[in-house]
């Protein structure tokens, strides 16, 4: 793929997914909603909460994406939609290594599937085009980095990734309304 026309698929895959706010979006929702259940029902509760609220960010991503901006299809930018379903696969294996230390080391769960989230994000730079996917990749690793080593945050880490996705999805949203 020449640099023309990845940047001619990061424009047409910014332009089918709103720059992918609405993800961030609704992914935001969910680990506040996680983080709502983590403090009145505990880990394994908020996990599940995770998986389940995980496995609805695309479809619900795609309904706003079609329904509050009307945006079309991808056309161009199908390679690297072919790109992301592969960046998958790693999440996947994240939720896997997350569920068994839900058995062995609980306190670690929650962080270490944070940390796979925020890990993923960096990839959403070559996606979209939009470097503010660096910074929410980063943000959120330095959110669940420290939890790893036993720091806990005066916020659960739900409500931390969440707070920090939403702010993220408004300054995507706002940064790819501008290059519109």
């Amino acid at each position: 793929m020449t640099e023309a026309s990845l940047a001619a698929a990061q424009h047409d895959l910014a332009r089918a997914y709103a720059g992918g706010a609405p993800g961030v979006l609704v992914s935001g929702l969910v680990w506040l909603i996680a983080g709502a259940v983590w403090q009145l029902h505990g880990t394994m509760a908020a996990f599940a909460a995770l998986f389940v609220g995980g496995m609805a960010i695309h479809p619900l991503g795609l309904l706003i994406e079609r329904i509050a901006f009307r945006a079309p299809k991808a056309s161009v930018g199908k390679p690297l939609e072919t790109l992301a379903i592969e960046a998958t696969i790693p999440l996947f294996v994240g939720v896997l290594i997350a569920w068994v230390l839900l058995v062995r080391a609980p306190d670690l769960a929650i962080p270490v599937f944070a940390a796979i989230v925020g890990a993923r994000y960096f990839l959403f730079r070559t996606l979209y085009g939009d470097i503010a996917y660096w910074a929410l990749g980063g943000a959120i690793l330095l959110v669940a980095g420290p939890t790893l080593f036993g720091f806990r945050p005066p916020l659960n880490i739900g409500f931390l990734v969440g707070i920090v996705e939403l702010i993220a999805a408004a300054v995507i949203l706002w940064r790819w309304r501008s290059r519109a």
